[in-house]
């Protein structure tokens, strides 16, 4: 009796996911201007993300569309249903209440960056004491800084603005004493506006980044397709292959 109902309900998900209904499924996948991460070069969103997207979609013969916009606005736009899914994000136990999650996809981390001109010498956390740090938010990042902020022991003070190059640009002039940051959103911002007194000094915290669905608003049959083949490209290669190209670290 349960390998029929088993057999029955796989031809049940097959059928399923070759109806005219799955074709003609759309999903409208949100993301910010996160280089290097997602950006846009022209008109068209760039980035491991959106190409991982791009693959996906067309190796299961769904109709995706990618949307760049301010963070706020996507994530709004998802909380409406006007978009089904985001990209790239972080998981924690918030999210996960509203959110289903995608096999992990890069990891990544967040970090400290120093002005060689003077220092911070990252050891532990208490090298922060007294010390003013920059940070993009509010993101995760700026979050998880503040609860740096709040264990140690002697103050520090966190400084927001609602983007990353701001906070660069201010370390350079020694205007924050060091930049929280993803480390790969940081060394591209670097390069990206020839920097040379800049420099990662310190990891804090390892992390993996994520496409997410809405579970109010996504059918539970793409997600299940859409991670499904998310594995497959994990175990061919073909993720890593995508991620070499941005000189990220796939997830394991």
């Amino acid at each position: 009796m349960n390998i029929l109902f088993s057999a029955l309900a796989t031809l049940l998900l097959v059928c399923t996911l070759h109806s005219p209904a799955f074709a003609k499924m759309k999903i409208t996948f949100a993301t910010q201007d996160f280089f290097p991460f997602s950006y846009k070069e022209g008109e068209k969103i760039q980035g491991p993300g959106a190409d991982i997207i791009r693959t996906v979609c067309k190796q299961i013969g769904a109709e995706c569309k990618i949307e760049m916009l301010p963070w706020r606005r996507s994530q709004a736009m998802l909380s409406i249903g006007q978009a089904q899914a985001l990209f790239m994000v972080g998981k924690n136990k918030k999210r996960e209440e509203f959110l289903a999650f995608s096999p992990a996809i890069i990891n990544t981390e967040y970090g400290f960056f120093e002005c060689t001109d003077a220092p911070l010498n990252y050891q532990s956390p208490q090298s922060l004491k007294g010390k003013t740090i920059g940070v993009y938010g509010p993101s995760n990042t700026s979050h998880q800084l503040n609860k740096i902020a709040r264990s140690i022991s002697g103050n520090i003070t966190v400084s927001i603005t609602p983007d990353d190059l701001t906070q660069f640009k201010k370390l350079s002039r020694l205007r924050v004493d060091a930049v929280y940051s993803n480390r790969d959103v940081g060394l591209a911002t670097i390069t990206m506006l020839k920097i040379n007194n800049i420099r990662y000094t310190g990891t804090n915290k390892k992390l993996n980044y994520y496409i997410a669905f809405s579970k109010k608003y996504t059918p539970a049959v793409f997600i299940r397709k859409f991670n499904s083949q998310i594995e497959k490209m994990k175990k061919s290669g073909e993720l890593k292959k995508i991620l070499d190209k941005y000189g990220m670290k796939m997830a394991l």
